[in-house]
Order: C-alpha cells, then sequence, then structure tokens
C-alpha cells in the first residue's frame, strides 16, 4: 500500500511540477509518509521514477496488444490493431511517457530509463511486424527491424501527441492519418 501510495504521488508531482522540480520532502508530504519511507520504499526519485518507466513499458496493455495483433489475419489487421493499442496505451500511460521523456533532457538516470524504454518498444515492434513479415505483407525489401523502425518513428507518443493535440487533429484523426502513413510505408501495395 504504501510503495502504490508514493508512486501514486510522484507520477501526481513529477506530471505538475516536472521530475527536477519535485522533491523527495513533496513526494512524501503528498503520500503522507516520511521521505525516508521514499527512500527506503522506493528508491528515491530515480528509483520511483524507474518504477514508472517499468509501469508504462510493462503494462498489461503491452502484452495485450502484441497477443492481439498476432491475431489479427492480414497485415491491416495487425497495424489496426497496434494503432487502437497505441491510442489506449497512450490513455493509460501517456503522463508518464510525457514525465519520462522531459526528465531525460536533464537527467542521466532518466535519459538510461528512457534507453530501455525504447529497447522494449521497439523488440515489441519488432514480434508484430514479423507477424506482418509472416503472412507475406512486409513491403519488398524491407526488413522486420526496418519496418519496426518506421512503426516506431510514426507512432511513439510524441508524434500521436503532435498530431493530436498540437496540430488540434484529436486522437481519431491523428491515429488514422499516422496509420495510413504507416501502411503505405510497410505493407504491400
Amino acid at each position: 500500500m504504501t510503495r502504490r501510495d508514493v508512486t501514486a504521488a510522484a507520477r501526481k508531482l513529477f506530471a505538475e511540477h516536472g521530475y527536477e522540480q519535485t522533491t523527495v520532502a513533496m513526494i512524501a508530504r503528498e503520500a503522507r509518509v516520511s521521505p525516508a519511507t521514499v527512500y527506503a520504499q522506493c528508491g528515491g526519485k530515480e528509483g520511483l521514477l524507474s518504477t514508472l518507466m517499468d509501469m508504462w513499458t510493462t503494462s498489461p496493455t503491452v502484452g495485450r496488444i502484441i497477443s492481439d495483433a498476432a491475431e489479427g489475419l492480414t497485415g491491416r489487421d495487425k497495424l489496426r490493431i497496434l494503432a487502437d493499442g497505441y491510442v489506449a496505451h497512450a490513455a493509460e500511460a501517456g503522463d508518464i511517457m510525457r514525465i519520462v521523456e522531459r526528465a531525460a533532457a536533464s537527467s542521466t538516470p532518466a535519459e538510461e530509463f528512457m534507453e530501455i524504454a525504447d529497447s522494449r518498444h521497439t523488440e515489441a515492434l519488432e514480434i508484430i511486424t514479423k507477424g506482418i513479415a509472416d503472412v507475406g505483407e512486409l513491403a519488398d525489401g524491407l526488413s522486420v527491424t526496418d519496418a519496426a523502425k518506421i512503426v516506431y518513428f510514426h507512432f511513439r507518443n510524441p508524434q500521436l501527441v503532435l498530431a493530436s493535440e498540437t496540430f488540434g487533429w484529436g486522437i481519431d484523426r491523428a491515429q488514422r492519418w499516422l496509420l495510413e502513413r504507416v501502411e503505405a510505408a510497410i505493407l504491400k501495395p
């Protein structure tokens, strides 16, 4: 219970104030525990950021996206399932993604956590793009690894946020537009 409360407090405060500006004392106050408890139970700010990154990259949603995409019969089915999964995952953990992405700009540990997150992301995408190759629908001359990189480039959280929020397209239009670009780039015509 304590660890969960401290993690929730850190998630809230990192989102509101940023990783660098949030102190262990602020987290402890929000969670109604002592600063010593934040260090002992959660490893301080770095431990909490690592926990949040793990929540983002190993959530049940990620596993569900991979398994649902594996069930898709065509490459387009697999990509549609993946695009729907990106939207669901962003709704679930988009705040964590932004926290870690922003923290990585000024914190070496956060930069390392971002590298782990990116690695996990591309590994999951390679599983899905291999499924597309297995049904014979990956574009000629395109490797599974390169296909995964193309999907990563288009659908990672900053691009989804850029299209949906910054461009003002909303999530449906952004998802549709990104999906069309990925389909054109990695599927056979």
